[in-house]
């Protein structure tokens, strides 16, 4: 029978579950702002809601991490099923895209599709201004990878369509990365080459910062400075923020003696 408990083990109980109250308050407070931010745009969030996008946020390592510690509920599972339909509503959003604003041909508009890549859309997501990498729920040991931002970016993707039909998450999309989609080069995406070489060598993501606006609304410039553990490395100006960090990250390479040859 369990109707007895040591003193001790009561207040380790008892301990554990207001730990978890304040976890779990702090989280749907975090979820809730990100989410309501103007470029994303979900303001009546249910419960239901809520634990689809915390799934989209949640890799399989952090459950994991939660599984071992006694008394913690598993409110949600990780993001792999929603990342396999969001990859698919992003294909088809960014294509349908290209099909229907220019007139390029299929070869052309093949090569610009890899921007939906892992390794491009992960090296794009953090430079949004978003705060998204940083909303990932890993667990203690794993590194937030340009594979897992990625994955879990099409997984809110997922979640968005589900919560509030393709009409929605297509305007959501070109929000976010029209630009990114707009100036798209297979051949000379840097974010992605600095972002790899920065992980690869301190287990880091570079840090876009909006630094300057410039000129008319209808022409406007942006500068960008891109942050390495806090330090300045490179500034970026350019017509549109994905222009801008293109720019920075260039900047950064230059600085490092890392730019590709042509």
């Amino acid at each position: 029978s369990n109707r007895y408990l040591p003193p001790g083990r009561g207040f380790f109980l008892c301990a554990c579950k207001a730990y978890q109250y304040s976890m779990e308050h702090s989280w749907r407070e975090r979820l809730t702002a990100f989410l309501r931010q103007p470029s994303i745009g979900c303001t009546d969030l249910s419960e239901h809601a809520l634990a689809r996008y915390s799934a989209a946020f949640t890799h399989q390592s952090y459950l994991r991490g939660t599984e071992q510690q006694e008394g913690t509920p598993l409110s949600c599972g990780d993001y792999e099923r929603l990342e396999f339909l969001g990859d698919r509503v992003l294909n088809l959003v960014v294509a349908e895209h290209l099909f229907c604003t220019g007139h390029e041909s299929e070869g052309n508009m093949t090569s610009r599709m890899e921007v939906v890549k892992n390794q491009n859309l992960g090296a794009i997501v953090p430079s949004l201004g978003i705060g998204f990498p940083a909303m990932i729920r890993v667990g203690q040991h794993q590194q937030r990878t340009t594979r897992i931002i990625a994955g879990s970016f099409e997984a809110f993707i997922g979640a968005h369509y589900l919560e509030n039909g393709l009409d929605s998450t297509r305007s959501m999309i070109m929000r976010l990365i029209g630009d990114e989609i707009a100036s798209f080069s297979p051949h000379h995406n840097y974010k992605k080459i600095l972002q790899e070489e920065i992980q690869g060598s301190l287990g880091i993501l570079p840090v876009y910062v909006l630094h300057d606006k410039k000129g008319p609304d209808h022409r406007p410039e942006f500068v960008y400075q891109v942050f390495i553990g806090g330090n300045l490395c490179g500034e970026g100006r350019g017509a549109n923020k994905a222009e801008a960090t293109q720019n920075a990250a260039w900047d950064a390479l230059r600085a490092r003696g890392r730019l590709p040859h042509a």
